[in-house]
């Protein structure tokens, strides 16, 4: 079997939406990485959000590391965000148990972090970062025939635009 680093994220985050579908509010789904303080003001309308994200692969160690975000806007009554506790303390054991063909069991070296801030309380919101790590089989690159294959890939060749300022026309071309 060959399976590639988006494979392996999406199972991940698969395993996690079914474990927690009860919850039809949380929403599950990829990041791809870090947050800025204007990015959690944009997405504070999406939660409560469990966002993971494939942030590390060791090749000695046969690891996927991941970060699942856990973001959560509460109400007034919820100053101390216990909603957010809740989610994470809910995340954990779905992490330990989630398993796949390829993989060596499941979530390890779980370690959950609050992120609170004071700008962040500022839209009643609050963030955790919940790090860890999936073994998985050396074997799951390699089909004996030279790997994943990129045949699918988008790439950005260029732009090529004319746009109008004022009554003169601006050729912008960008090749890369």
């Amino acid at each position: 079997m060959i399976i590639d680093f988006v494979g392996i994220r999406d199972e991940a985050i698969k395993q996690i939406k079914a474990a927690l579908a009860k919850n039809k509010k949380l929403h599950i789904t990829s990041h791809p990485g870090m947050f800025s303080e204007a990015e959690i003001k944009r997405l504070a309308n999406q939660t409560p959000a469990i966002l993971t994200t494939f942030m590390r692969y060791s090749d000695e160690e046969n690891t996927a590391s991941f970060v699942s975000w856990v973001l959560y806007r509460a109400d007034s009554k919820d100053r101390l965000y216990d909603g957010a506790l809740k989610i994470v303390s809910a995340l954990v054991p779905v992490l330990r148990g989630i398993d796949a063909e390829w993989s060596i069991g499941g979530g390890k070296d779980i370690e959950a972090e609050c992120l609170y801030s004071a700008a962040l309380d500022q839209i009643n919101a609050t963030l955790w970062g919940v790090r860890w790590d999936w073994h998985i089989r050396d074997t799951v690159f390699d089909d004996g025939e030279g790997g994943v294959r990129l045949d699918d890939l988008d790439y950005f060749e260029g732009y090529d635009a004319t746009h109008l300022i004022g009554d003169a026309a601006a050729k912008d071309t960008v090749h890369l």
